[in-house]
């Protein structure tokens, strides 16, 4: 059977093309652009490794706090708002960490970028996953998350064009936020199930689907730390940020064009299968990428690690979307997002801390660790199954 993206009836297919663009323009600054540019330029403003990584793991932590209430604001609002909120947060922290570094600005803008991430990410996922057909669901996530990786990689490249320009970046932070506000006129609101409130409700679900909260907590977590780490450990090594800025590019364009495949995979064996192989990608190549240095070697194991984060990302998303017969509910991808944010908040102070104490084995071991801890807990939750499952 053909992996490419499958028929889909024009009434559908139109929205979902619309969708996918305003999230891939999206994707290209709130977290290619950001994740790598916020610590590198902190950085070499003066204030230090452990600050840019500190600040970005600020931008994750309002990302997880604003999860809270996205829903709250998504049954309110049609998804212009939301991307309107979205598109003004990321463009006024590009401007202030390209013109003012060192300001009291940065701090605020950061967090204020973290809310319109999360606003973004679960409208965009979350009527992908809507008006997605069930039979095809594992191949149009697929495709979503292609052209999502595809965004990330966009961003270290776009630096390393226009890193020290800070009237270009800002340029395109601007274009990126306008494209989604023409998209939003023709998405349809997101369908929003009704689920028990309260901080005892909420903890009870995140009990209920802990096996995705871990999936995706160490796709955000090996994800997150590369973008931010790798061109650090780069500059430390030899000096000159690019090597990194390039192995990070190749990391996140293995998941993106090997995504169609993923899905696919999932579609026929399952989601909880292909998190299993994308958790064993990544012990096997964890060794061998602290020997690899910066040449083709490296780029090669880079680009087979990007294939197992972004596949256990897609693999929470499907989890997610299958509602395990209950049929789906945006709460759960919140806990998906916010499972992966988790892992984002605490991977680059995690990595660059690290970096500083061991340099280059700073990557290996934290996969090693996070990867071999998720497969252990796995296999003891495939043991014992919760009720239900």
């Amino acid at each position: 059977m053909p992996l490419h993206m499958p028929s889909i009836p024009p009434k559908t297919a139109i929205p979902l093309a619309l969708i996918n663009l305003a999230s891939f323009v999206s994707q290209i600054i709130q977290i290619g652009v950001i994740d790598t540019l916020l610590p590198l330029a902190l950085t070499n403003a003066g204030l230090g490794e452990r600050h840019g990584g500190m600040m970005l793991s600020l931008y994750w932590i309002s990302d997880l706090i604003g999860g809270f209430f996205v829903a709250a604001i998504l049954r309110k609002t049609h998804p212009f708002i939301p991307l309107l909120i979205s598109g003004l947060s990321f463009f006024t922290l590009i401007v202030v960490v390209m013109f003012a570094p060192q300001s009291a600005l940065v701090l605020p803008a950061t967090l204020f970028a973290g809310v319109g991430l999360i606003l973004r990410w679960v409208v965009c996922d979350g009527l992908i996953v809507q008006l997605a057909p069930r039979d095809k669901l594992g191949r149009v996530v697929g495709f979503h998350e292609t052209l999502m990786g595809l965004g990330i990689v966009l961003g270290p490249i776009l630096i390393g064009w226009f890193g020290t320009d800070a009237f270009a970046l800002s340029g395109i932070a601007l274009v990126a936020a306008i494209i989604p506000l023409f998209c939003a006129f023709a998405m349809p609101r997101l369908a929003m199930t009704s689920t028990q409130k309260g901080a005892g409700a909420a903890f009870r679900r995140w009990i209920d689907h802990w096996d995705l909260v871990l999936i995706a907590f160490v796709a955000g977590f090996v994800e997150i730390c590369f973008l931010s780490v790798l061109p650090l450990q780069s500059q430390r090594d030899t000096g000159l940020a690019e090597a990194g800025l390039w192995l990070a590019a190749i990391f996140v364009f293995g998941g993106t064009i090997c995504q169609p495949l993923v899905g696919y995979v999932s579609d026929k064996s399952g989601p909880i299968k292909l998190a299993w192989l994308c958790f064993g990608l990544l012990l096997v190549g964890a060794v061998p990428m602290a020997l690899a240095g910066y040449g083709i070697f490296a780029a090669t194991i880079q680009f087979a690690l990007g294939i197992a984060v972004a596949g256990l990302y897609t693999a929470a998303v499907l989890i997610a979307a299958s509602g395990r017969g209950q049929g789906y509910q945006v709460g759960v991808l919140v806990i998906v997002s916010q499972s992966y944010t988790l892992g984002a908040i605490v991977g680059p102070s995690a990595g660059t801390s690290l970096l500083v104490m061991v340099g280059s084995w700073a990557l290996p071991i934290l996969v090693l660790l996070s990867a071999g801890i998720s497969v252990l807990l796995l296999m003891m939750r495939r043991a014992t199954p919760a009720p239900g499952n």
